[in-house]
């Protein structure tokens, strides 16, 4: 299978094998042009097509094989939320849901495309039943259809960031899954940060954070009076108090880093006030390609003690490395967390 993952600022691309458990046989990486998407927007489909055969011909260490592709529709343009719904038969049900997700849905559910399964685990034969709705705008996906389309790309499915982002980082087995409890994940990429809070077997609540790796890259070349290219390459360094003008350096950091987690810190709390006591955080994951700044986890665990707090694994359930494998290091992996999680999604189901 091949996840594809198209932000605002770049396409990765991720091929696994499908096995009980999948190698990762290659990634593909490639920068995006400024306006080119806006928020999860495809704003030119003719250059966005381009761009997208470009970083298919970047692949490393072998080119893709397979023509399934899973790819993901932003979380800014979406919605999740596990619903309360009546219980009632197959031929019934998608009228019944989207007579209830019409309170609960952000957007005109005459513009956009909703897709739901029941939640894991319940037991059988009860008057009402949570399922888990997602619903995505048909601005955002018809254009990024057409893109996929253009290359001859056959499309098993588009998903919500979110949902790819747990399917990469929790494990896959169904009980281990219903054993999890308030997990938050928080997926910090280069313009926005993705928040979902994981638990009993199923996504329970999503949000965003306008915020980024981008914010950190500027508050450096404001402060310090750096170019872009050198700040990304200070924030990037694994020893960034050893550099010239280090201390400075972990300041600049530091005040970002704790801007993103007092906003991170405010989403708990309207968590803490929409979801029932036993449903709220009990533990953070942090993944993105942002997440390796040095001294994030530390940064996190200063704002919400008692809260265990740890960088996720993006190759917790794919093999990286080896003779049939990829070499990936799990830092590296972090930038592909959305493309594998994509890439590893079953044929037959939603989540």
């Amino acid at each position: 299978m091949i996840g594809i993952d198209i932000s605002d600022r770049s396409i990765k691309v991720v091929e696994v094998t499908d096995e009980p458990l999948p190698v990762l046989q290659t990634v593909c990486w490639s920068p995006l042009p400024p306006q080119l998407m806006e928020r999860g927007l495809v704003k030119d489909v003719v250059r966005l097509s381009a761009e997208l055969q470009t970083a298919l011909t970047k692949c490393s260490p072998r080119p893709v094989a397979g023509e399934l592709v899973v790819a993901s529709i932003p979380e800014s343009q979406s919605f999740m939320r596990v619903l309360d719904v009546p219980a009632v038969n197959e031929q019934e049900a998608g009228e019944v849901i989207q007579w209830v997700v019409r309170r609960h849905i952000p957007f005109d559910l005459e513009r956009v495309y909703l897709d739901w399964e029941p939640v894991l685990g319940q037991p059988q034969n009860l008057p009402r039943q949570q399922v888990v709705v997602g619903a995505a705008q048909r601005e955002v996906v018809d254009p990024l259809l057409t893109v996929l389309d253009s290359l001859g790309l056959s499309v098993v499915a588009l998903e919500l960031e979110s949902q790819a982002v747990v399917r990469c980082l929790l494990p896959r087995d169904t009980e281990e899954l219903q054993e999890i409890r308030g997990v938050l994940i928080v997926d910090i990429g280069a313009t926005l940060t993705d928040i979902a809070l994981f638990d009993r077997g199923a996504i329970r609540y999503t949000a965003n954070i306008p915020w980024g790796g981008d914010d950190l890259t500027r508050r450096l070349v404001e402060s310090m009076g750096v170019s872009p290219e050198e700040a990304v390459l200070l924030k990037s360094a694994d020893d960034v108090g050893s550099e010239p003008n280090g201390a400075q350096v972990v300041e600049v950091l530091r005040g970002g880093v704790l801007d993103l987690a007092k906003r991170v810190a405010r989403v708990a709390d309207e968590i803490a006030a929409e979801l029932p006591a036993e449903q709220h955080m009990r533990a953070i994951l942090l993944s993105g390609g942002s997440a390796n700044v040095a001294g994030m986890t530390e940064l996190f665990l200063s704002l919400f003690p008692g809260v265990p707090i740890q960088l996720g694994n993006p190759l917790t359930n794919v093999s990286a490395g080896g003779r049939r494998g990829l070499m990936l290091s799990r830092s590296d992996a972090m930038h592909f967390t959305t493309a594998i999680g994509l890439a590893l999604r079953p044929v037959d189901t939603m989540v």
